[in-house]
């Protein structure tokens, strides 16, 4: 299957809008990858589910589901995925199914999209879903945060164009909103809210801004320019950059090596490697940003002070827990 082979169908007329029109943006591309996760995780599909979903016509759905056959037929390795059941009047998955589109039919996109269902975030042109299972989900649902819609679209076309914008921001330091000239380069979510990743030229560094509480940001107009500063330990005065890659924090990588609870018995050790998808030497590494260590920490619940937690509330620990630290304190 070739993305120029795509292409050129998806320029095709499907009865759903001339190329290039919005009615347009249903194209067969996507069509194949719902026939592909209906397969996958519904184990069946028929015309009626792709009309319904997609609005078009029952031949053109017919051309849809010979086109995934031919693609299924012409792939490495050659197979079937599915066959038609005359009697269910339905296409079954067959036993050699193998998705053709494996990020969309992947176990964690899956579940992902299940649990933006369970929590109503899942928007319509991305349920595919068919048959949902009862769910439930006994983490916290981070809050609906009051999120600005202009603060944000002021702040991503500061990130686009590296330009410098006032803000003004609720601290659970200050009383008073503080008004602040930063720089932004990125965004950052800590598993609970969303941060805007800045330099600040009152603070003279980067920092986190946590999105909900920024509730006003000017509209970006003047190019973000270096920092100029007297030298906190009286050599003149300091320049220092403010874009991104600047942000040494930012674009500085920390290893954490992790592997099961040495505490835990050796099955429950076993488990839990296989939970991570832990090598065979019982470890596997996740690359962190520096400056997001300490909410990956507590997120984790590998901070130092979590070790004092008994090992079934603490199934994971750093194999190189010393370096880690290290560097969370800022040093290399």
């Amino acid at each position: 299957m070739s993305d120029k082979t795509l292409d050129r169908d998806n320029n095709q007329d499907e009865n759903t809008g001339t190329p290039g029109t919005p009615l347009n943006k249903w194209n067969q591309a996507r069509r194949l990858e719902f026939i592909d996760f209906r397969l996958g995780c519904d184990g069946r599909i028929n015309r009626r589910d792709l009309v319904d979903f997609f609005s078009i016509s029952i031949p053109q759905a017919s051309l849809d589901l010979s086109k995934y056959q031919t693609l299924v037929q012409e792939s490495d390795p050659p197979r079937r995925n599915l066959v038609y059941d005359r009697h269910l009047k339905v296409y079954i998955r067959t036993e050699d199914y193998k998705p053709l589109f494996p990020k969309i039919c992947a176990p964690e996109s899956y579940l992902n999209d299940l649990l933006a269902y369970a929590q109503g975030d899942l928007v319509k042109s991305r349920n595919f879903f068919g048959f949902i299972p009862s769910v439930a989900v006994a983490s916290f649902n981070p809050p609906r945060r009051n999120i600005d819609s202009m603060v944000l679209y002021n702040l991503l076309e500061a990130i686009r164009t590296h330009k410098a914008v006032h803000i003004t921001y609720m601290s659970l330091k200050s009383i008073k909103p503080s008004d602040h000239l930063v720089a932004p380069h990125g965004l950052a979510f800590d598993g609970m809210r969303w941060h805007v990743r800045a330099y600040c030229y009152d603070h003279h560094d980067f920092r986190d801004y946590v999105l909900s509480r920024i509730i006003k940001c000017a509209v970006p107009e003047i190019p973000a320019p270096n920092d100029r500063f007297p030298d906190p330990i009286g050599n003149g005065f300091r320049e220092v950059g403010t874009s991104g890659r600047d942000d040494q924090q930012w674009n500085e990588l920390v290893d954490l090596v992790i592997k099961a609870n040495p505490q835990l018995d050796e099955p429950a050790r076993r488990v839990v490697e296989h939970d991570y998808g832990m090598s065979e030497n019982g470890t596997v590494i996740y690359p962190c940003r520096r400056a997001l260590l300490f909410y990956a920490l507590q997120w984790l619940r590998l901070t130092e002070e979590d070790a004092c937690l008994p090992p079934e509330r603490r199934l994971i620990v750093l194999d190189n827990e010393a370096e880690v630290y290290r560097r969370l304190a800022g040093g290399h």
